[in-house]
């Protein structure tokens, strides 16, 4: 007897697929000029307003790209301040920031990305379902004070 598959189980297939295919997507691309350091933000182009408990998970690809010849230090005030993010309209209307929590420890958090290498990190970005709606929208993206962004649309799930 086949049993069925649970949706969570199909939901986190197509999100990690959607993350591999945005990640070989912009590693075909070179958005890092030759011989500096930039943040290359990997969104799903269109996202479908699925939700649970009120919220959409948006999966986000980071890769901070060092192209140059030298080490680059990284450093943040804490670790809640590695990843930062904004979410806005196409004209710039707040929808909706990270808040970071309370017992955030306030030493400084240190890392360095090598000559030549690139970090790779995958974030969630959890929407709150009630102040989105289908539509273009704008994600800010803050990674080690390395600034990015990228464009989302929401389509709804019928």
């Amino acid at each position: 007897m086949i049993a069925r598959i649970p949706n969570y189980v199909l939901t986190t297939f197509a999100i990690v697929a959607v993350i591999i295919l945005v990640g070989l997507y912009d590693n075909q691309r070179q958005p890092v000029a030759d011989g500096s350091v930039g943040l290359v933000v990997g969104v799903p182009a269109t996202q479908l307003i699925t939700q649970r408990n009120g919220v959409i998970a948006l999966p986000v690809v980071l890769r901070l790209v060092n192209r140059s010849e030298t080490d680059e230090a990284l450093e943040a005030e804490n670790k809640c301040k590695i990843f930062r993010y904004v979410v806005t309209t196409p004209q710039n209307e707040f929808i909706q920031a990270r808040r970071f929590a309370d017992t955030c420890p306030t030493t400084k958090a240190y890392g360095t990305v090598a000559a030549r290498a690139v970090i790779e990190q995958i974030e969630t970005v959890l929407l709150d379902a009630d102040r989105y709606a289908p539509g273009d929208y704008k994600l800010r993206v803050k990674f080690w004070d390395y600034g990015g962004e990228a464009e989302f649309t929401l389509v709804a799930d019928n």
